[in-house]
Formats: C-alpha cells, structure tokens, sequence
C-alpha cells in the first residue's frame, strides 16, 4: 500500500476533519442556551409594605383622650349606681349607661392605640372627686336624684357639646365614624335622663 492510500484508509477511520465538527458543537452550543433560557425564573422580591397610621393633630389626640377618660367615669359611677339605686328605673337605666359606654370606651382605645397612642388608665381628679361624691350617699331616693342629675343631664349635655365641637373639626376618617356612631346614642341617653328625673322629681 503506497503513503497516500493508506492516509487515505485512515481518514475514513478516524471519520471527518475537525473543521467538520465546528457546525456540530455549534449546534450543541446554542440547544444548550435556549434550553438555558426556558428555565423559571424566580420572582423579584417585593418591597415589604409598611403601614403608616395616619397622624392626629393635636385637637384630635386631647378629644380622645377625655372622651376616652369620661367614660371610665360614666362607666363606674353607672356600676356604682346600678347597685345602690333604689330606684329599679334608674338601675335600669345606669346599667345600660355602663354597658354602653364599656363598648365605646373600648372602640376608642382600640383606635387610639392604631394611632400610636396610650389610653388613659384612670379617672381625672374632677371625675374622680364627683365619683367620691356620690359614693358617699347612701341608698335613697336623693342618690337616685343625685345620679340622674348629675351623671344622665349634666355630664351628658358637656359630653355632646364636645363630640359636636370634635365632629365639626376631626380629620381622621376613622375618628369621624366612631363620633357619628357613638354621638346619638349620647343624645338618645340625654333624652331619658331627662324623662328620669322628671319622673323622679315628681
């Protein structure tokens, strides 16, 4: 067998050149990124969402905070007399005082801590004088008279003068909705103090 016939017994053993091979590892190249490219890709992170509460001025702070503290007033002094109360009208009418001014109480503070603010915790001196006050008469009608004036009208009529003054100047939706809810039913309590103590008077 001469040189050139055995190179070329050998090209066809060893199979085609390496230029042949370029188009194929070409191929393989580019099956492998599109491939690559079909893989999920992960979600981008979201930035954290962070609440912000709404800021209160000043005007709105001081109103829930006494009309917050009032009703820890009201709410004792109403326990006080729906037991002491010989009256069964004005035991009645002093347990639902306490039991509605417990749930607003609790509304208020509710609102008043998403607003990044403390409750109040205690009575106000004055609350708690006109508190002692009262607690020192014993069961009788002047009790009953006592309760009803002071507590049914007279703290009544202060306390919707102030949810009319904070309605017409609060900003805070929230605040706004509580007032509206909780102002009629000051009113409706206003009206049957009244009616008691005409009753009473009489």
């Amino acid at each position: 067998m001469t040189p050139a016939s055995w190179q070329r017994s050998a090209a066809r053993i060893v199979g085609p050149s390496r230029s042949a091979w370029i188009p194929f590892v070409l191929g393989v190249a580019l099956l492998v990124a599109g491939c690559a490219s079909l893989r999920p890709t992960e979600p981008a992170p979201q930035p954290a969402v962070v609440f912000v509460a709404p800021r209160l001025s000043n005007a709105e702070q001081d109103f829930m905070a006494r009309a917050a503290a009032r009703s820890l007033y009201e709410i004792e002094v109403s326990r006080l007399a729906a037991e002491r109360a010989v009256s069964p009208r004005v035991r009645s009418y002093a347990r639902a005082i306490a039991q509605r001014d417990a749930q607003a109480v609790d509304e208020l503070t509710a609102l008043m801590r998403s607003r990044g603010l403390q409750p109040p915790t205690g009575l106000a001196a004055d609350k708690a004088t006109k508190l002692h006050r009262l607690a020192a008469l014993k069961p009788s009608a002047e009790f009953d008279r006592g309760y009803v004036r002071v507590v049914g009208v007279e703290d009544h009529t202060a306390n919707i003068a102030l949810f009319e003054k904070a309605r017409r100047e609060a900003q805070d939706r929230d605040l706004r909705a509580w007032i509206d809810k909780t102002l009629p039913l000051l009113r409706n309590d206003l009206g049957a103090a009244q009616s008691l103590s005409g009753r009473l008077a009489g």
